[in-house]
């Protein structure tokens, strides 16, 4: 097996989904639960001895609302807060999702009004989410409005409550066809239905403009999503952009590997290997995904080397 993980820092950042029952269940993504906070504690744990450190922390509510944020019990502050005192935060780098969609009936990334984005009720959503976290101790907070002023927002917000903390928008997420499993996993009413205020994957600078104006804003790292259909774009994000970039290998892509390697259509270990070589050709610095497993044991295979 090629070594093409020592070639460069290129690392990953499993999504972790964390809901608010008692013990984990099954979602959508094969071999990706919906935690417990206790669950999702004893994996971080089992992770970090396997070389993993970062999390993309996504909330599953059995509720929806945004009133359960000031919950003192909310499950997401939970296991933020338990996880920064059981390890430190040169240990573990969580990232906390900062999406509307999990918390909407509507299952919509912005809040509506009359059939229209109400702009100001979704900027104060996601800024009331990211203090949230922020408070809880989270490295970042990763807003996903597809909103032009979403990152400068929670920043001046951030500043304002005398918080730090990182931000990493998803800058350059198009409307795609493929978050129909994270969708299913989250409890999206959206279910297969395209977001038409996200990017038109036919508009890639549009995107990558965005980039560059969440950068001036204050962004520490951004996110291209999904990977595949867009490994042009990721690459040109990668030259322009003056700050780490993530790629999201999105849900969709993930199942669909998945279903084909059930079907004895396709070698996981293979697919896995060309698919986060491609990524690292572009240039990334990390990759988001369900397939935590599969990179840790192509790092290991080319640090034996």
């Amino acid at each position: 097996m090629r070594s093409i993980l020592k070639l460069s820092p290129m690392d990953y950042i499993e999504c972790l989904f964390v809901g608010s029952s008692d013990g984990p269940e099954e979602s959508a993504l094969k071999n990706n639960l919906i935690h417990s906070v206790d669950s999702a504690l004893a994996h971080v744990e089992m992770r970090l001895e396997q070389g993993l450190s970062r999390w993309l922390v996504v909330a599953v509510n059995q509720q929806k609302g945004l009133s359960q944020v000031s919950d003192p019990d909310f499950h997401i502050t939970r296991l933020i807060e338990q996880a920064y005192q059981r390890w430190t935060r040169d240990q573990i780098t969580l990232i906390a999702d900062v999406g509307l969609s999990p918390y909407l009936e509507s299952g919509q990334s912005v809040v509506f009004a009359d059939n229209k984005i109400d702009i100001e009720a979704s900027y104060q959503a996601a800024i009331a989410l990211a203090l949230r976290f922020a408070k809880a101790g989270a490295h970042y907070v990763a807003p996903c409005l597809s909103l032009p002023e979403q990152t400068s927002r929670i920043v001046q917000a951030l500043s304002k409550s005398g918080l730090e903390c990182g931000l990493m928008p998803y800058s350059t997420k198009f409307s795609s066809s493929l978050y129909g499993p994270y969708r299913d996993t989250v409890q999206s009413s959206l279910g297969l239905k395209r977001k038409n205020y996200q990017f038109d994957f036919s508009d890639a600078e549009q995107a990558l403009q965005q980039m560059d104006s969440d950068l001036k804003q204050g962004a520490e790292m951004t996110i291209v999503k999904p990977a595949l259909p867009y490994l042009d774009v990721l690459q040109d994000a990668c030259r322009r952009s003056t700050k780490p970039v993530a790629v999201y290998h999105v849900s969709g892509e993930y199942a669909m590997a998945m279903h084909a390697s059930e079907a004895g259509l396709l070698n996981l270990s293979d697919y896995f290997e060309e698919i986060h070589t491609a990524f690292h050709r572009c240039g990334v610095r990390y990759v988001i995904g369900y397939a935590a497993d599969f990179f840790l044991a192509l790092r290991k295979t080319s640090s034996d080397q």
